[in-house]
């Protein structure tokens, strides 16, 4: 189970993360309103992830709570914060935080940031784009990523699952698949079925869908 420590100095609002991340499913190991008692709580529950207010009680803020964290542990952090001025922005982005929500947020962006932080540190921190669920794609690679899990695509499968990115919660007519992978080539109908197929299972049956007679789409 994933651990979460929760660094907030508005306990109203810590309440409502700590509730919010327990229905997902995830282990909150602490809440702590200070740097000093998140410095104290990192060594002694060993978080997966910390969500970091920027503006905390006592001398340290989330800024130099980071800072501390960073040079000691390999965690990622997630900034929570009221404030999205520039000047905010730049202070915080100097710790290199591996995600930064303004307030008030919902639910569904919590538990996404978090997500990808963690997805993003298992794999070294390189970019990855979401393609559905917790399935992403490693453009530089040419590899679908799931968990700990790669999974190689052939040059046509690449382009077939950038071509539907491209146009998220669209539908690709097959027509315009057809024109886009094969420009100067007659294609079967069989062909492209089987491409779509293998990519659809390469996705781990997740995220390309089939319109009948129409086209396929990856939702939005």
């Amino acid at each position: 189970m994933t651990r979460v420590l929760i660094v907030e100095d508005e306990s109203l609002v810590a309440l409502e993360i700590e509730s919010a991340l327990k229905k997902e499913g995830f282990f909150v190991c602490g809440v702590v309103d200070n740097g000093d008692g998140a410095l104290d709580k990192v060594r002694d529950c060993h978080p997966d992830v910390v969500l970091m207010d920027i503006y905390l009680n006592g001398s340290m803020d989330g800024v130099e709570v980071c800072k501390r964290i960073k040079s000691l542990f390999d965690i990622p952090i997630i900034y929570l914060t009221a404030y999205s001025d520039m000047r905010t922005v730049n202070e915080a982005i100097e710790c290199k935080p591996d995600g930064y929500l303004v307030k008030p947020f919902r639910r569904g962006e919590l538990i996404a940031t978090i997500k990808l932080a963690l997805q993003k540190s298992r794999l070294g921190g390189e970019e990855l784009v979401k393609v559905c669920d917790d399935v992403y794609y490693d453009k530089q690679a040419f590899q679908v990523v799931k968990d700990k899990e790669r999974v190689n695509l052939t040059k046509k499968e690449a382009e077939l699952l950038e071509l539907c990115l491209s146009k998220k919660g669209k539908v690709v007519q097959f027509d315009e698949l057809e024109y886009a992978l094969w420009p100067d080539t007659p294609v079967a109908d069989a062909t492209r079925r089987t491409l779509i197929h293998r990519l659809r299972s390469k996705l781990f049956g997740k995220c390309l869908k089939t319109v009948p007679g129409i086209g396929c789409k990856i939702d939005g």
